[in-house]
């Protein structure tokens, strides 16, 4: 008689009880690193709660996103934990009314410290799930936050070009993106295009903060397999060589905490202060800049109700 029962060598399903457990973790893991990426949630689970997905296999990978999924719409765990840096609006601003207008102008108003420092600072990040777990950074410091996508378009880097050569001062462009052919060549061609778009007269500092050879000579990122027929494979090789690191591994940029990033290019930006003392002035005079916006609220609000705009001495 044949023997149709399940062999020993197949994985179980899970019982509710461990099912319940991985949500639990699940939902531990992403609330210390939020704001992050589902591949953020996917790396920090390697070795803790699953294996790494290998050859053309997504099984572990989609867990993540239906758990994630499941315990959002469970209203377990806030939407907010998770970025999703692809979804972007292109329409004018609008306002209910003319309050409405100037509340959201003075709890949004910046001003720009960065006009008072010798140097232009801006993070490039490789995709958009980078993108939004370093937001929170470049929102705080006011630096503006571009995604390559991959490799820059030309026209990316041409616009970009124009844009330094119009402000006629030094640019570091920060960058986090993967170790791998790609992330590699991508600060080489920005580099290259950015001079010859500028003709050579740009002052560019070009830097990758993540990953670094460093991060991948720790051995603690999870690695994967080197696809060899990349194009960009041949160099990827020759300087993997020089730094003494395998040229048949790679690692991703959400293989590192998204704590560890958002602190390491908060320093990075930070040491691009060069004068501390006018970001201080600049700084000051921002918040009561937002003051007086607040107040212009309270004497519109009092024109549109009819009242006279000034009540007493007081108020001018």
């Amino acid at each position: 008689m044949a023997d149709y029962s399940a062999s020993p060598a197949k994985r179980g399903r899970r019982t509710k009880a461990q099912v319940e457990a991985l949500r639990l973790t699940i939902c531990a893991i992403t609330e210390e690193a939020q704001p992050c990426s589902v591949r953020h949630v996917y790396y920090l689970g390697i070795g803790l709660l699953w294996d790494k997905d290998t050859g053309h296999s997504r099984k572990n990978y989609s867990l993540v996103v239906r758990e994630l999924g499941h315990l959002r719409e469970a209203g377990r765990m806030p939407w907010e934990w998770i970025t999703d840096g692809t979804r972007m609006a292109r329409q004018e601003t609008q306002y209910d009314t003319l309050d409405d207008a100037l509340q959201r102008h003075a709890e949004s108003y910046r001003r720009n410290l960065w006009a008072s420092q010798r140097r232009r600072v801006e993070v490039w990040v490789e995709s958009d799930s980078v993108g939004g777990v370093v937001e929170p950074v470049t929102s705080a410091w006011g630096v503006g936050l571009y995604s390559c996508r991959g490799q820059s378009s030309k026209t990316f880097v041409w616009e970009a070009a124009q844009q330094y050569a119009r402000q006629d001062k030094p640019v570091t462009v920060i960058f986090c993106g993967d170790w791998d052919p790609t992330g590699r060549c991508v600060p080489r061609s920005v580099a290259a295009r950015m001079q010859r778009y500028g003709n050579g007269e740009l002052d560019l500092d070009f830097r990758q903060i993540a990953i670094t050879a460093d991060d991948v000579r720790s051995g603690r990122l999870a690695t994967h397999d080197v696809n060899t027929r990349d194009v960009n494979y041949a160099r990827y090789r020759e300087e993997c060589l020089s730094e003494g690191l395998d040229p048949n591994i790679s690692v991703e940029v959400e293989a590192l905490r998204p704590g560890l990033l958002r602190e390491r290019l908060s320093g990075e930006i930070e040491g691009l202060v060069d004068d501390i003392r006018r970001w201080n002035i600049e700084s000051r005079a921002e918040e009561a800049d937002r003051e007086l916006l607040r107040a212009l609220q309270g004497v519109a609000r009092r024109i549109v109700r009819g009242e006279p705009a000034v009540e007493d001495d007081r108020d001018e």
